[in-house]
């Protein structure tokens, strides 16, 4: 399915992070004073951090967009310090974002890697889940075990995309409605069955190509860790400002260069 806009690009802008914590090594997330003046930075663009959900509503016309023009946040993996520290900033702005939890590992530890950088961090537990949900936040799927699934037999991935819908919904007492590739591992096929499993959406780890259609099951799509500088960021999302078909509630649309990559 592609979104009936120009260019077939969906039109919001999508930041993805995974850790925010104090101390956190540079190439696996940001620490809380980043975080926040990254978020100030968006703040002061006109921008307002949503889910994904409220994106694709959004997108589909369903809701006017009243000032502030969206930016979509995720964090994958749902880490503990997503909670302790991501949370609160973006509360204080208004800001929402969409977490993506490993349903078969909340309330552990990282165990899918044996790389000191990223395994053995704290996951969040269900009941700190569903507070955020309550707050606004979107919990989305990330599979059950967190496997590279183009390694996968395809049984075995079907059953990671497809159970870990149900498994998430039932541990949060919540809509789950979009996913994301751990990894950003996919072949087509894996696109297919996240499509069967009643997604509606589907985050990958794949950049920019502006102008390039967007298929919902393979959103693209910037990283932000800590080794992109205040400014970089900033000057990033100014550009989302022109280079996205972002909507007002005046419908105007803007329209990206083909071919241009961020």
């Amino acid at each position: 399915m592609t979104l009936p806009l120009p260019l077939g690009s969906f039109p919001f802008p999508i930041l993805y992070y995974h850790r925010v914590a104090p101390g956190v090594d540079p190439r696996t997330g940001v620490t809380p004073e980043r975080f926040r003046r990254q978020m100030a930075i968006l703040a002061s663009l006109g921008y307002r951090g949503v889910t994904l959900r409220e994106a694709l509503a959004l997108a589909a016309g369903q809701r006017e967009i009243p000032g502030p023009l969206p930016i979509v946040l995720t964090f994958d993996d749902g880490y503990l310090d997503n909670y302790d520290h991501a949370a609160p900033i973006l509360g204080e702005l208004g800001f929402r974002a969409t977490i993506y939890f490993v349903a078969e590992r909340m309330g552990g530890r990282v165990d899918w890697t044996g790389d000191p950088l990223w395994g053995g961090h704290p996951l969040m537990d269900p009941g700190k889940a569903r507070e955020l949900v309550e707050m606004g936040f979107e919990a989305g799927s990330h599979t059950l075990t967190h496997p590279d699934l183009a390694r996968l037999p395809e049984a075995e991935a079907r059953r990671e995309i497809a159970e870990s819908r149900p498994r998430l919904s039932d541990l949060l007492s919540a809509p789950v409605t979009t996913f994301c590739y751990p990894y950003g591992s996919f072949l087509p096929i894996h696109a297919g069955m996240v499509r069967e499993a009643g997604y509606s959406a589907a985050r990958t780890v794949r950049r920019y190509r502006l102008g390039r259609p967007e298929d919902l099951m393979t959103l693209a799509c910037r990283p932000v860790s800590g080794r992109m500088g205040l400014g970089r960021f900033a000057l990033t999302a100014a550009a989302y400002r022109m280079l996205f078909p972002l909507r007002s509630s005046g419908g105007k649309r803007l329209r990206p260069e083909r071919g241009e990559s961020l």
